[in-house]
């Protein structure tokens, strides 16, 4: 058995879920525990209010391996479990060159280089985690039509009312989610702007499969837009995304801080 712990919500966000997702495909017995109060996998799924009730869990389960994709589960925590767990492998998901104390660090970003890492070692370079519907995809032929904007299910930081208010007058194919806390500003300004559609809980890789061009974060959608081959800006949004940011400069694609998101207009243009 392995274990997962991995949080999600419209705070946070809903990223680290969806790379999770797909990493555990590799496995056959897995066990999802997490703060999230609904269950959005399709596995067993435990909710925790503390670290203490996760501690209790991994006892109760004595799980082969922990994979962790969580930032708040600090190098403190990593510590404290493999005192109490000295035979449990534990695995850290990371984008960030942090420093880690563990069996295993899991790292998927392009570019990436193991040797910023105190203890090279112990680092899993993995391809970038493309979920299924996107590899369905790769091969098919589509109309493309409008821009694809997506900046996660939950848009944490509300910058896509901002994008679209720049944007108003382009054919807009916006993705998000139930979860997004701006929902209802989105929706009375899609009313307002017919050339704006508004997908909710929708699917992503057919959106993007079938749009002229991308205005996305620099996160694991990126990578999904690279495989499909599509055209696109990147917003960081996030310091998390510092190093996949890097890496799309690198590729000469460009990407944007979020207080330059004006620039839009004039790479559209």
């Amino acid at each position: 058995m392995r274990i997962f712990r991995v949080d999600y919500s419209s705070e946070i966000g809903y990223g680290h879920l969806k790379r999770s997702l797909v990493y555990a495909k590799n496995f056959k017995d897995v066990v999802y525990i997490s703060k999230a109060t609904k269950n959005l996998t399709p596995y067993k799924f435990y909710h925790i209010k503390n670290e203490e009730e996760f501690f209790n869990f991994v006892k109760r389960l004595f799980p082969k391996e922990v994979i962790v994709d969580n930032y708040n589960f600090t190098i403190e925590y990593q510590k404290k479990f493999k005192k109490v767990f000295p035979n449990i492998k534990l695995a850290i998901f990371d984008d960030t060159y942090k420093e880690c104390f563990c069996d295993k660090i899991i790292n998927h970003n392009l570019g990436v280089n193991k040797y910023k890492y105190n203890n090279p070692n112990i680092v899993k370079i993995i391809p970038p985690l493309i979920d299924e519907k996107f590899i369905k995809l790769k091969n098919r032929r589509f109309k493309k039509e409008g821009i694809f904007i997506s900046f996660g299910g939950t848009d944490a930081n509300g910058i896509g009312i901002k994008v679209l208010k720049l944007l108003k007058d382009k054919k807009i194919n916006f993705y998000t989610t139930s979860a997004n806390k701006n929902l209802k500003k989105l929706k009375i300004f899609s009313k307002l702007h017919k050339n704006i559609k508004l997908f909710i809980d929708k699917d992503v890789a057919m959106g993007m499969a079938k749009s002229e061009f991308g205005i996305i974060t620099p996160s694991v959608i990126s990578y999904e837009a690279l495989y499909l081959k599509l055209p696109f800006i990147a917003i960081q949004v996030a310091d998390n995304q510092k190093e996949i940011a890097k890496y799309l400069r690198k590729k000469r694609i460009k990407v944007l801080k979020q207080s330059k998101i004006r620039e839009l207009i004039k790479e559209d243009k």
